[in-house]
């Protein structure tokens, strides 16, 4: 009897959790204060309704400022891991704001710069990668990527091989939605999985 208490108790607590997680899925903006936070999906800072994530970014501001819970919050993008804004997340890192394209196996980041041209401003795309929530964010290059992952050789050797310069690391399969990269990727994890069970 004291068992199936426990389990009912524990199934109750489960499906609370899952609730929540949806709910910040359903969320459109907020502050994820870790990597671990990103990861579960888990945003601490949610704005009141009607009101904006405040991000600072044309003068270089190194600080997010939003109202939540009646008060007014500022925190640091170098202390917090990123946030949500229009449904779409965030990765700070040396106070930059990196758009999170892709996180399967590893991270592909996107970022817009205004560079000027004529009489206003261009709008220029930018790709990074990270190999963690934790790690430093680096331009997409083949020679980054090459090193990036030492202990996976046949990846490496297949991103020299099937790319031929830095652009065509973004491409995307439309049919299979996905990022051809990540298919290479996931290929060989499949390949060296399948080795190792035969040993």
């Amino acid at each position: 009897m004291k068992n199936s208490i426990k389990m009912i108790i524990i199934m109750l607590i489960g499906i609370q959790a899952n609730r929540l997680m949806a709910q910040n899925e359903n969320v459109k903006a907020g502050i994820f204060l870790t990597g671990q936070d990103y990861k579960a999906g888990k945003l601490s800072y949610v704005p009141e309704a009607g009101t904006k994530l405040k991000l600072n970014d044309f003068l270089g501001g190194n600080h997010i400022i939003l109202t939540s819970g009646g008060k007014k919050i500022r925190l640091s993008k170098s202390e917090i891991f990123g946030y949500r804004d229009g449904g779409k997340d965030y990765r700070f890192y040396q106070d930059e704001a990196y758009e999170v394209l892709d996180t399967a196996g590893f991270t592909l980041y996107c970022h817009v710069q205004l560079i000027p041209q004529g009489k206003g401003y261009a709008r220029v795309e930018n790709y990074f990668y990270s190999t963690g929530t934790a790690t430093p964010v680096l331009n997409l290059t083949i020679a980054n990527v090459y090193r990036s992952f030492p202990k996976q050789n046949d990846f490496r050797y297949s991103i020299r091989n099937y790319f031929h310069g830095d652009a065509d690391l973004m491409a995307y399969d439309s049919i299979n939605r996905e990022y051809q990269i990540k298919y290479l990727y996931f290929e060989h994890q499949h390949a060296k999985g399948t080795q190792h069970a035969s040993l």
